[in-house]
């Protein structure tokens, strides 16, 4: 998961460009992400403009620290159409040089391989362009 820091936008924010990593014989984008729990610790994460919100695998909440289950319950439908619980909290992030308060769902049953970045609270603070070609993904952050 390499970043690569590239240039200043015309408002002085810098762009944040992401390579994209090579998982199971394809490239995707998958990203570098901070989490904070009793300390601030680095994951992997597909960048998803299909997802909702965040959504991590239940072990990353057991590394943060938090009881899964303090979180709120919820089912969300994946992409072969079945649900799985998730359960919702607030994590403070890190992601393309900010630093926010998210909404994060954990589950047991991601079964996918990778975390998942969504759109709530994270697409919302930046302008976010896949580049298949070229194979990155840049996050240009908004003015608040």
């Amino acid at each position: 998961m390499r970043r690569l820091y590239t240039h200043r936008g015309g408002d002085g924010n810098p762009i944040m460009k992401f390579n994209y990593t090579k998982f199971q014989g394809r490239f995707l984008p998958i990203i570098s992400i901070r989490l904070k729990g009793k300390e601030w610790v680095e994951f992997g994460a597909f960048v998803d403009s299909g997802a909702g919100y965040s959504i991590f695998q239940a072990e990353m909440a057991e590394i943060l620290g938090l009881r899964l289950e303090n979180g709120t319950e919820s089912y969300v439908t994946v992409g072969d159409g079945s649900q799985i619980k998730v359960y919702i909290h607030r994590v403070k992030v890190r992601i393309a040089g900010q630093e926010f308060d998210a909404t994060i769902g954990f589950s047991r049953h991601l079964g996918i391989g990778f975390n998942i970045i969504g759109r709530l609270d994270i697409f919302d603070r930046f302008r976010v362009c896949f580049d298949e070609s070229e194979r990155v993904v840049e996050f240009h952050p908004k003015s608040r």
